[in-house]
C-alpha cells in the first residue's frame, strides 16, 4: 500500500528519554515493518547498519589501539632504564621511534574517540527519523484497518443473515418433504409408495 507521509514531531530526547532501541535490532520492529519498509525507510535502515557497523569496529580499534599504547610506554620505561645506565646510542633512536609511534597512536586515539562521541548522536537521529517514519506507517495501517474491518463487519453481516434466511429455507423444505412423504406412506401404504419412489425419484 502506498502510505501517506506526514510531517512529524517529537519532542527532543525522546529516544533516551522513552529508552527506545535501535529499531533495526528490535525483533518486534522487525515482525511488524520489515516488509513494510519505505525506500527512505530502507535507506535510513541501511545507513544505521554502517554507523553501528562504524561504532563496534571504532571501539574495537581503540582497545587494540589502547594496550598497543601500553606496551609502548613500557618499552619507553625500559629504554629510559637502558639510557640512563649506559647512554647507549642504539637506545636512544628506539626511544625517538617508539615516542613518534606513541604520537601517531595518540592521534589515532583522538580521532576514534571523537568519532565514538558522534556517531551515538548520528544513530539516534538516525532512528528517530526512522521511527517518524514507522509512525506514518502505523497510523496509515490503523487507519486502512479501522476501515476494512468496518466493510468487513458490514459483510460478515450480511452474509449471516443470507445464510439465516438459507438454513430457514432449508428447515423448510426438510419439514415438508418429511410431511409429504408420510401422507403418502399413510394413504397408498408401503408397498406402493416404494413403487412410486422408483418411478419419481
Amino acid at each position: 500500500m502506498k502510505y501517506v507521509v506526514k510531517d512529524i514531531n517529537l519532542e527532543d530526547g525522546l529516544i533516551r528519554r522513552k529508552k527506545i532501541p535501535v529499531l533495526i535490532l528490535n525483533k518486534e520492529w522487525k515482525i511488524l515493518f520489515e516488509e513494510y519498509m519505505t525506500k527512505d525507510m530502507l535507506k535510513s535502515a541501511k545507513e544505521l547498519r554502517e554507523m553501528l557497523s562504524e561504532e563496534k569496529q571504532s571501539e574495537l580499534q581503540l582497545k587494540i589501539i589502547r594496550k598497543q599504547k601500553k606496551q609502548l610506554m613500557e618499552k619507553i620505561l625500559l629504554l629510559s632504564e637502558e639510557i640512563n645506565n649506559s647512554e647507549k646510542k642504539e637506545s636512544i633512536n628506539k626511544m625517538e621511534e617508539t615516542k613518534e609511534q606513541i604520537l601517531e597512536i595518540n592521534k589515532k586515539i583522538d580521532e576514534l574517540e571523537y568519532n565514538l562521541e558522534i556517531l551515538p548522536k548520528k544513530i539516534e537521529n538516525l532512528n528517530l527519523s526512522l521511527l517518524k517514519d514507522t509512525i506514518n506507517i502505523a497510523y496509515g495501517d490503523i487507519k486502512e484497518g479501522g476501515s476494512k474491518m468496518k466493510t468487513l463487519t458490514e459483510e460478515i453481516t450480511k452474509l449471516r443473515e443470507t445464510l439465516r434466511l438459507k438454513w430457514e429455507d432449508r428447515l423448510y423444505w426438510e419439514k415438508r418433504t418429511q410431511q409429504l412423504y408420510s401422507y403418502l406412506h399413510d394413504n397408498l401404504g408401503h408397498e406402493e409408495t416404494n413403487k412410486l419412489d422408483r418411478h419419481f425419484l
